[in-house]
């Protein structure tokens, strides 16, 4: 997982799983995620699964202005749907 924030929106990329949110690319992460976030990109992201909706909620929680969520994956959708959180993430 990589992160890097563009013009006030957070670009997520690479895989986001359980197995590669860890150690550093968390903390850039949080360090990342922590300021005033206008948007969410996650185009980029090649897969993921319930790590990426936990950072997704993690950005929420942080920024009270409810940032755009661009480009969600399918799978996150998915669970997000699975888990009855769907309504959470979308506008």
């Amino acid at each position: 997982m990589n992160c890097k924030i563009c013009d006030g929106i957070l670009h997520l990329d690479g895989e986001i799983t359980v197995k590669t949110v860890h150690g550093s690319a968390y903390r850039q992460f949080v360090q990342l995620s922590g300021g005033d976030i206008k948007a969410v990109d996650l185009s980029a992201v090649s897969r993921a699964d319930s790590a990426c909706l936990s950072l997704l909620f993690s950005v929420l929680r942080r920024n009270g202005s409810r940032p755009e969520l661009r480009h969600m994956p399918p799978a996150v959708a998915d669970l997000a749907e699975l888990y009855e959180v769907r309504e959470w993430i979308t506008p």
